[in-house]
């Protein structure tokens, strides 16, 4: 699935955890990463940039490790497993997305000032 599509499918997401392979890893992007962070603790952000007609964004892609750890949470629901998509509904729903985004990128602006 193209990242354009991704994006717009978690522009609108409320409930649901999307899972995409990628490289043989599994990852989730935007609300799906922050429910990842939020519910489970998994923390290892990767920024993309998406050019988009003319504005350029930065996205949040976080890997999962252990697809294992998702699957058998008692907090999500698999709703369906493919080989490239994986969709599990929330049992929970967490509020604060935007919030946590934007302390997430402050850090990130952070790092690269020092590496300046």
């Amino acid at each position: 699935m193209e990242l354009e599509e991704i994006l717009q499918k978690e522009k609108r997401n409320e409930e649901y955890i999307f899972l995409y392979q990628e490289d043989g890893n599994w990852y989730a992007y935007e609300h799906s990463a922050f429910y990842c962070y939020s519910l489970l603790g998994i923390f290892d952000v990767d920024w993309l940039t998406c050019t988009s007609r003319v504005v350029e964004k930065r996205v949040i892609r976080i890997c999962v490790n252990n697809l294992d750890r998702l699957l058998y949470a008692s907090s999500l629901q698999l709703i369906r497993k493919q080989s490239t998509e994986c969709v599990l509904m929330c049992k929970i729903l967490c509020g604060g997305f935007h919030f946590w985004r934007g302390i997430i990128e402050m850090k990130y602006q952070g790092l690269q000032k020092e590496r300046i």
